[in-house]
């Protein structure tokens, strides 16, 4: 496992990720995590005034870099998953799918600057770091293992 202290953690506990057994891949979630203790900071920092121009710009350039992170990470995770056969292949493809839709109702909020997105954000973010890194991406580490990737 590997993981950090964010005092924007649910519970200000540790948010640790399981390593999914593709040094890469592991990297990559760690970014992905890093932007999320990111984004938590600027909502902390919005718990005190509404969104400045300012801020919405610092909202938009950071949104922006999720979006594109995630994308990429999701092409090659899947390009993995091809290349090898993963047998969940499509059930996996299919929740990155879904997340990447949620992605782009929250981008819609930001265009609009509703500050709904804030609590969605964060919560969207986490629950999906943890829970999809920590359950339905561990599933493949021993399949890649098997395959000779680590």
């Amino acid at each position: 496992m590997f993981g950090f202290r964010s005092s924007a953690a649910k519970d200000s506990s540790h948010c640790l990720l399981k390593e999914v057994g593709i040094a890469e891949i592991n990297k990559q979630h760690l970014r992905l995590a890093s932007y999320a203790v990111e984004f938590s900071l600027i909502v902390d920092d919005l718990s005190t005034h509404e969104p400045t121009n300012q801020d919405w710009r610092r909202i938009d350039a950071l949104f922006s870099k999720i979006m594109r992170y995630v994308a990429t990470h999701f092409s090659e995770e899947e390009a993995l998953m091809q290349k090898y056969g993963y047998p969940d292949y499509a059930a996996h493809k299919k929740l990155h799918d879904k997340f990447s839709a949620e992605m782009l109702k929250l981008q819609s909020d930001i265009n609009n600057r509703n500050i709904k997105f804030k609590k969605k954000m964060s919560s969207l973010l986490w629950d999906w770091l943890y829970h999809h890194i920590n359950e339905i991406d561990y599933q493949y580490r021993e399949f890649f293992l098997s395959k000779g990737l680590s």
